[in-house]
């Protein structure tokens, strides 16, 4: 695999990210949550002028409120990516880095706040979790903390035919929620990973007309066309369990909070705030 192919999947996602929507970028709930959890961080930091990291460009987190005298930098590994959603300026003057999350371009103990969202499912390995939660340790203050969303599958998988079958019978909210639940029941038990192509060609498999999806759940079809960007992609998601989070995380931070949203799928998209283990 390499970095141009996954670049080219990331950049078509960045072209069609003002279709795409809950739960796979965060709502109004996710970004109160996370406002709360870092307004409370900031007040608790010793420094006045918190440093903060964001990982990744999603414009919700870039933009909300941060804590009065923030200095925030995000980092993405993809220049499309960063192009097309990191504003130019903004409030808080953020800047862009394009950079790895696993080998972060900073001296240890940089930053007071950290916050990403749905991190750990584009990294393509479970062990690459493990690395990810090592150099976030590295990179945080003795009384830093972090503040990240989970995407987790849930510990009882369901099966695409189940998921497709609530698709058709309109049990199902959005097309983000069918693509998440369908990602998740192709994942690997074993890997807790799966071919980012796999999950466009179980949809094709289907043999459901788009158009006709459209019509009848009245979704836009711009919505349903955001699986065009997984077509051939050679990336790899990964969504592991939240006790298996909980178990690899473990070796550096302490779990400080767990609220789940309330919305279709929340279950499966907690925000934990955590702070590094002494």
């Amino acid at each position: 695999m390499t970095i141009a192919n996954r670049d080219d999947h990331w950049s078509r996602h960045a072209a069609q990210w003002s279709h795409v929507g809950p739960p796979l970028r965060p709502g109004s709930e996710d970004i109160a949550v996370a406002r709360e959890l870092v307004a409370k961080s900031g007040r608790d930091s010793s420094s006045g002028s918190p440093r903060a990291l964001v990982l990744g460009v999603t414009p919700e987190l870039v933009g909300m409120e941060w804590p009065s005298g923030t200095r925030l930098t995000a980092i993405d590994r993809c220049p499309g990516m960063i192009g097309a959603l990191l504003p130019s300026e903004g409030r808080q003057g953020p800047g862009g880095i394009c950079g790895n999350w696993l080998q972060l371009p900073f001296a240890s103990g940089s930053f007071d706040l950290i916050a990403g969202d749905g991190c750990l499912t584009v990294l393509e390995s479970t062990a690459d979790h493990c690395h990810f939660f090592a150099e976030l340790a590295r990179v945080m203050t003795v009384n830093g903390r972090l503040v990240l969303r989970l995407f987790v599958r849930p510990t009882v998988a369901e099966t695409p035919e189940r998921v497709i079958a609530d698709l058709q019978a309109g049990r199902i909210g959005n097309f983000h929620v069918f693509k998440w639940r369908l990602a998740m029941a192709l994942v690997d038990a074993q890997t807790g990973a799966v071919a980012v192509a796999d999950i466009w060609q179980a949809w094709q498999d289907t043999r459901i007309v788009a158009a006709e999806l459209s019509e009848s759940l009245g979704w836009p079809p711009a919505q349903i066309e955001t699986i065009e960007a997984y077509r051939g992609a050679s990336a790899r998601y990964t969504f592991p369990r939240l006790d298996e989070v909980r178990a690899t995380l473990g070796v550096y931070f302490d779990e400080l909070a767990c609220p789940i949203p309330q919305y279709e799928l929340g279950d499966r998209c907690p925000t934990l705030l955590l702070a590094p283990q002494s």
